[in-house]
C-alpha cells in the first residue's frame, strides 16, 4: 500500500512540474503564442490600416463573416477584388483560433464563443475579458493606447504573434 501512495505523488507531482513548465514556457496563462501572419497578401492588406492581426485571435467563421463584409469594415470600406478576397479567407481560416492545429491558447479561444456567434472583434470574446479583466477602464483611453483593439500599444511582440505577459509595456500617456 506504501508504494502505491508513493507511486501516486511522484506521479501528480510530476504532472504538477509539467504542467508548470508548460505554463511558464509557453506563455503567461500558459497557452502559447499565435502564429504571425505569413502571409504577404494578407500582411499587405490588412497591415495597410492597422496591425494583421493573427488569424489565431478568431474562429473560422468569425473570419468568412468579416471577409463577407469588407465594404462595411468597421466603419471604412475595404473592399477588394474577389480573387484577393478568397485568397485572404481561405489564408486566414486555415488558421483560425479552431483549425486543427490550433495552440492551446488558440483552442481556449475557440471553446469559449457559442457556436452560433462569430464576432468580428476579438476584443469582444470571453477570452479577451479574461486576460484583460484586470486592466481599469481610464488605460483603454491613453493617448497612445486609444482603444483595446491596438494590440501592439501595449504588446510589444504583438505583431510577430507574441502576446507574452512579460513583453507587456503599458503606456503611461
Amino acid at each position: 500500500m506504501e508504494i502505491q501512495a508513493r507511486s501516486l505523488v511522484l506521479f501528480f507531482a510530476t504532472l504538477a512540474a509539467s504542467a508548470f513548465w508548460l505554463g511558464y514556457s509557453w506563455g503567461g496563462d500558459g497557452g502559447g503564442d499565435f502564429p504571425p501572419v505569413t502571409h504577404k497578401l494578407t500582411r499587405e492588406e490588412c497591415g495597410s490600416c492597422h496591425m494583421a492581426y493573427p488569424a489565431g485571435l478568431l474562429p473560422a467563421r468569425s473570419w468568412v463573416r468579416m471577409m463577407g463584409t469588407l465594404d462595411k469594415h468597421f466603419g471604412e470600406d475595404a473592399s477588394l477584388p474577389p480573387a484577393e478576397v478568397q485568397e485572404i479567407t481561405r489564408y486566414l481560416t486555415a488558421n483560425a483560433a479552431d483549425n486543427p492545429q490550433a495552440t492551446l491558447r488558440m483552442r481556449r479561444i475557440a471553446s469559449g464563443i457559442a457556436r452560433a456567434a462569430a464576432p468580428l472583434r476579438f476584443t469582444e470574446t470571453p477570452y479577451f475579458g479574461y486576460v484583460h479583466d484586470e486592466v481599469p477602464s481610464y488605460v483603454w483611453k491613453r493617448a497612445k493606447i486609444g482603444s483595446k483593439a491596438n494590440c501592439i500599444a501595449c504588446h510589444t511582440r504583438a505583431d510577430s504573434g507574441s502576446f507574452d505577459e512579460r513583453e507587456i509595456k503599458i503606456p503611461k500617456d
